[in-house]
């Protein structure tokens, strides 16, 4: 049986962002639903996550479907030192594009009763290792005056709530950090983009949701493929995407128009303290 030809490369997509894409958190969900799309666009893959076997795997799949190269790490991303070591591993290429998804809460538990090193180690994820990326890749992009940056957050960024604690405020960091960045990379070429989402249809929740007794039909969820597939057409519309938004409200909590209209006021705001360059 003969395989189905490989999608058309979208050329424009691969010289703005190509011609790697390194996704941190790839190895199911929309950290996967991310390296299908990137490579039917003509992106080859560096592909993250604990799991060597489902890197594996969705490597081979990569390459058979869309004839892209793929590059497989397998790496705790809570190590103290995750960020140089993703650096190493891809000193050989050009990462145009960096997509960081890792970083859910598995737990669903209060502060207290967990061991602190839980948290802690949540938080070296979702912060420490975040930002050693972030600004290992964002050098490389700078120099070549291209390049993207996406954000995978969740709503739980705009709020605390019971055991949501330490998760809450790590995404609240990603969050604040991505705005930031857009409002200084973009001079550079570099696009940067939060990528807000609510309940998600991925293997961790629907695992969650039975662990937990919650029917998963009771539950609206939104699916990995249209997520991504927005996401990426919105790359450079940043700073924030809100799933499930709307900006009639104005809201910040719901209007991307509104977020992106406060980075830019506060950003004109400090240069008059800090000067334009």
């Amino acid at each position: 049986m003969s395989m189905p030809a490989a999608a058309p490369r979208d050329e424009s997509f691969v010289r703005a962002y190509g011609p790697w894409a390194l996704i941190a958190g790839a190895s199911e969900g929309v950290g996967a639903e991310f390296a299908r799309q990137l490579a039917a666009k003509g992106i080859s893959c560096v592909l993250v996550s604990r799991r060597a076997a489902a890197l594996d795997s969705l490597g081979a799949e990569l390459r058979e479907h869309h004839g892209v190269e793929t590059r497989t790490v397998a790496l705790d991303l809570s190590l103290p030192d995750a960020g140089e070591t993703l650096e190493r591993a891809t000193a050989d290429l050009h990462v145009g594009l960096l997509v960081f998804v890792a970083g859910s809460d598995p737990h669903g538990a209060r502060f207290v009763d967990l061991p602190l090193a839980e948290w802690l180690a949540l938080t070296r994820r979702n912060v420490d290792t975040l930002m050693s990326c972030v600004h290992g890749f964002a050098v490389r992009m700078k120099e070549a005056r291209r390049g993207g940056i996406i954000i995978v957050g969740s709503h739980a960024a705009f709020n605390g709530a019971d055991r949501l604690s330490t998760y809450s405020a790590t995404k609240a960091f990603g969050l604040n950090l991505g705005e930031s960045l857009w409002a200084e990379l973009k001079p550079s070429g570099i696009d940067v983009l939060n990528l807000v989402l609510d309940a998600t249809d991925t293997p961790t929740l629907r695992a969650a949701l039975v662990r937990h007794g919650i029917a998963i039909d009771s539950v609206p969820l939104a699916l990995p493929a249209d997520v991504v597939r927005v996401g990426l057409a919105r790359l450079g519309q940043g700073p924030t995407l809100i799933w499930g938004g709307d900006e009639k409200t104005g809201h910040p909590f719901q209007s991307d128009q509104a977020r992106r209209q406060r980075v830019m006021d506060i950003s004109k705001r400090l240069s008059l303290f800090y000067g334009d360059t």
